[in-house]
């Protein structure tokens, strides 16, 4: 018989294994520290154009991992406001942000950002 499994949510990272094996992947990886290298383009002076990409792409994984129990969270605070500075930044690109739907969905992902981040 399988031993009891305590969950305190409904998502995958939500119970004590999960939670360590995702602390594993970003200590190993060093995939936050990745993350967050691209997200700093963003306090360049010229982040826009080819950065835009990059930025996009950092900000999408932000949106993913940047969660309690899965980032690191003596960075987690400080990731999700690089990525909506970021976000902000993607979305002054007036060349990516080409469409509304484009446009559009780059807001949904802010606003998640944006409710995530402690006040």
């Amino acid at each position: 018989m399988p031993r009891s499994l305590t969950m305190w949510g409904n998502n995958p990272w939500d119970n004590d294994r999960a939670s360590d094996w995702f602390a594993n992947l970003m200590h190993l990886t060093h995939f936050p520290d990745q993350i967050r290298a691209t997200l700093l383009l963003c306090e360049q002076e010229d982040a826009c154009g080819e950065n835009t990409t990059l930025l996009r792409a950092a900000v999408y994984c932000a949106l993913q991992f940047c969660r309690v129990h899965i980032w690191p969270i003596e960075h987690l605070d400080s990731d999700l406001e690089l990525a909506i500075k970021a976000t902000h930044k993607v979305l002054s690109d007036e060349n990516y942000c080409y469409s509304e739907k484009t446009t559009a969905q780059i807001q949904a992902e802010l606003r998640e950002l944006e409710l995530r981040r402690k006040i």
